[in-house]
């Protein structure tokens, strides 16, 4: 019980932490930008990218279905990294939430109306790629962890910052 809520608390602060916004968000154009989160998917819709206030300072870069409720609830993906990405390459997906990430490594979390999850696996090679500063993350099939008890889900996709 004491894990469920440390990894929920955990993850609501990733999605909910004070942040300073670096850029304006944006509306989705046409194209594949999208995410398979428990057999149902997900289009981004639009994207933001932020820095974070607390502990360890990171950018958070969200790619939602829309503009996110006055409770934060919204289908997205966030992945977190130590600082943006500004070359394309091969970063670690590092299982867990809220530790220290080198430059080469992010935290990866999702969520729906109803529920939030964390990737808390092993540690996998993802192909990300910076075209003119905006991050494109290619996600294998992952399982995520909910924070409740409900049962773990898949997640695969290709998210893109608009």
């Amino acid at each position: 019980m004491k894990k469920a809520f440390t990894l929920m608390a955990a993850v609501l602060v990733l999605f909910t932490i004070a942040c300073k916004k670096d850029s304006t968000t944006k509306k989705a154009a046409s194209g594949e930008n999208s995410w398979i989160l428990d057999g149902v998917t997900y289009k981004t819709g639009i994207t933001s990218r932020a820095n974070t206030s607390g502990g360890d300072k990171t950018t958070l870069i969200n790619f939602w279905t829309a503009v996110p409720t006055s409770d934060f609830r919204v289908n997205g993906v966030s992945v977190s990294f130590a600082t943006v990405p500004t070359a394309s390459g091969t970063f670690k997906l590092k299982g867990g939430v809220g530790g220290t990430l080198t430059a080469s490594q992010f935290e990866l979390a999702a969520s729906t109306l109803t529920k939030t999850y964390a990737y808390l696996g092993t540690d996998v090679d993802i192909t990300v790629t910076v075209t003119g500063g905006k991050v494109k993350v290619v996600i294998p099939e992952i399982t995520l962890k909910c924070t409740t008890s409900d049962p773990d889900v898949k997640l695969s996709g290709t998210v893109q910052e608009l």
